[in-house]
C-alpha cells in the first residue's frame, strides 16, 4: 500500500490528503516544529460530499518511518520545514516539492545531496474554509518529475498519485512545466491582489496581461522556451477563464494579513533577469507593489 508523509497541511496538502486517503492510500502528516494539532480534518470533495479523516501525526524523531515526503508548504517555509530533518531522513526516501513558484530546488539539493529530488506543479483548486476543513475546488493536472539522477528511479510515484488524483502524470521535462506555470502565476497571482479582484477580472484587462507577457519574452528563450508570445497571453488568459471566481494564493494571503510568495514567483524571474542581464521593468514594479503591501 502506497505510505505518503506531507509536510505542510494548507488547503492544496488538506486536499491532496483527503483524496490520498479516500483512495485507499495511507497518508502522515509531518510536524517539524514542537507539537501538532490531532483534530480529525474534513475533506470536501467538489460534489460536496464529505469525508472525515485523521491520518497519523509524525515528528522528528519518527523520520526513520518516512518512505516519501510531499512537501507542500508555501515556498518560503521550504527551508525551514525541512531543516530539522537534516541528517535524520533516511537517503533513500523521495523528496517531491509540490508549491507554487520557484526557487527552493538549490537549497535542497544542498541540504539533501543524497536524495531522490522531484519537482511537481499541481492545478487542483482548493480551499480551506477553516482551520480543519479542505475544499476540492476543481479539478486539475499533477505532473511531477526529476530534479537529479536519483529520482529518475521515481516514475512509478506519478501512477500512484493518479490513482487518487483526477490526474498525474510523469514529465522528462519538468522545468519547463515549472516554467510555463510560473509564468502564469506572475501575471494572475500580483495583478488581482494589488486589486482585490477575482482571477477572472483579468479577461477584462487583456492589454495589460500581454505587455507582462511580452516582457518575459527575453528571458524565457534564454530558458529554451521559444514559443510566440501568444501562447503565454492566452496561457494566463485561459487559466483565468477557468478560475474566473476563485481567488489567487496572493490575494488570499494579502487578505489575510500573511506573507505572500511574490519572492518566488516574480521575485525568481527578477533574480533570474538579473544573472542574465535582462530588464524586467513592468514585473520589478508588480514586485515593489507587493512587498509594499506586505509591509502594510
Amino acid at each position: 500500500m502506497s505510505h505518503w508523509t506531507l509536510l505542510g497541511c494548507g488547503a492544496v496538502g488538506g486536499v491532496l490528503t483527503g483524496l490520498l486517503m479516500r483512495a485507499g492510500q495511507q497518508v502522515s502528516l509531518l510536524h517539524t516544529r514542537a507539537g501538532g494539532p490531532g483534530t480529525a480534518l474534513v475533506f470536501e470533495d467538489r460534489q460536496g460530499q464529505r469525508l472525515t479523516f485523521a491520518p497519523e501525526r509524525l515528528q522528528v524523531q519518527d523520520a526513520s518511518r518516512i518512505r516519501r515526503l510531499l512537501v507542500t508548504t508555501k515556498a518560503y517555509q521550504v527551508a525551514a520545514a525541512l531543516t530539522p530533518l537534516i541528517g535524520r531522513l533516511p537517503a533513500e526516501v523521495p523528496i517531491l516539492l509540490l508549491h507554487n513558484g520557484m526557487g527552493t530546488e538549490s537549497w535542497v539539493r544542498e541540504h539533501f545531496p543524497a536524495h531522490p529530488l522531484l519537482l511537481g506543479i499541481t492545478s487542483n483548486g482548493a480551499l480551506r474554509p477553516g482551520p480543519t476543513h479542505f475544499r476540492h475546488t476543481g479539478p486539475g493536472e499533477t505532473w511531477l518529475g526529476a530534479a537529479n539522477p536519483a529520482g529518475e528511479a521515481c516514475r512509478g510515484l506519478a501512477s500512484e498519485l493518479a490513482a487518487a488524483l483526477p490526474h498525474a502524470g510523469w514529465s522528462d521535462d519538468i522545468r519547463a512545466r515549472q516554467w510555463t506555470k510560473l509564468v502564469i502565476n506572475a501575471v494572475i497571482n500580483p495583478l488581482t491582489a494589488l486589486e482585490d479582484v477575482p482571477n477572472g477580472a483579468l479577461l477584462a484587462e487583456p492589454q495589460r496581461v500581454r505587455a507582462l507577457c511580452a516582457e518575459l519574452l527575453p528571458l524565457l528563450e534564454r530558458q529554451g522556451l521559444t514559443q510566440p508570445l501568444d501562447y503565454w497571453v492566452q496561457n494566463v488568459l485561459t487559466v483565468a477563464r477557468l478560475t474566473a471566481g476563485n481567488a489567487s494564493s496572493m490575494r488570499e494571503d494579502l487578505r489575510h494579513h500573511r506573507q505572500t510568495e511574490i519572492d518566488y514567483m516574480n521575485g525568481f524571474l527578477l533574480r533570474e533577469a538579473a544573472r542574465l542581464g535582462v530588464a524586467l521593468p513592468r514585473h520589478q514594479a508588480l514586485y515593489q507593489a507587493i512587498k509594499a503591501k506586505e509591509s502594510a
